[in-house]
């Protein structure tokens, strides 16, 4: 991927992200998928233009999106979720984003998140480093008694195994958030302002870009695109090294 390509693609997901404000603020049109699944009319708009995109300047690749599914192609796959967190957004909260990742030859190359409503631009490609807002991130290990860790919650997985890990998670002394946006999370762990992240299952729209991020920054994950993680999802734990690596413990118990 060119220089000139990377930098117009980047302009188009901050474009985007302001048409989504501003599709939200005029009023949504709002689909129901599943309970507390929802997809709303900056969906649809926001995965076609990107889409548009790629067929313009990278017609050999592939896509996976979430809501238009898989085309295959030859030079690797774009991975796209184009609001994560879309009942945040049609709440009117401001954690939501854009997501979008490139994997070829079973690496994972770029990462973008966008979050309009904090003007957090996160760029991250493979082997030079991630960013937000041009700023470089590198992760340090906290103090062990002041983790604070995001914890995902899949329907795709038993809510009970959900509350068994959130009691292991608060029995081994660390604290816990959820804000309903996974990406953005994973996200907001390169950026330090939580230490990691676990959700016993994530598709590879939601999980891909913010992995990416945390490894760049210096950080540890699992590895996602192990079992046919691209299409099938996997679990998600990723984060600084060391607090990583006692969640892992956790999981195994």
């Amino acid at each position: 991927m060119t220089e000139e390509q990377q930098q117009s693609l980047c302009n188009l997901i901050r474009q985007l992200g302001a048409r989504a404000q501003e599709l939200r603020d005029s009023g949504l049109q709002v689909d129901k998928k599943a309970r507390q699944d929802f997809v709303s009319q900056a969906d649809v708009f926001v995965e076609q233009q990107i889409k548009s995109w790629l067929a313009a300047h990278r017609p050999n690749d592939g896509f996976l999106g979430e809501e238009s599914g898989l085309q295959a192609g030859e030079q690797g796959t774009w991975v796209i979720d184009p609001i994560d967190g879309t009942t945040n957004y049609i709440l009117g909260m401001d954690y939501w984003c854009i997501s979008l990742a490139w994997v070829r030859q079973g690496a994972l190359e770029l990462g973008i998140i966008y979050a309009p409503d904090r003007n957090e631009f996160f760029f991250a490609r493979r082997g030079e480093g991630a960013f937000l807002n041009d700023k470089r991130l590198a992760l340090r290990e906290p103090d062990p008694e002041t983790v604070v860790i995001g914890m995902g919650r899949s329907s795709r997985a038993p809510a009970a195994n959900y509350a068994r890990m959130l009691e292991r998670v608060i029995d081994a002394g660390m604290e816990y958030r959820r804000f309903g946006a996974g990406a953005l999370m994973l996200a907001h762990v390169a950026a330090g302002q939580v230490h990691a992240y676990y959700e016993e299952h994530m598709n590879s729209w939601d999980a891909l870009a913010g992995i990416l991020l945390i490894v760049e920054a210096g950080g540890a994950s699992s590895d996602f695109l192990a079992n046919d993680g691209l299409f099938s999802g996997n679990l998600v734990l990723a984060g600084c090294p060391e607090v990583q690596s006692r969640l892992m413990a956790l999981t195994d118990k």
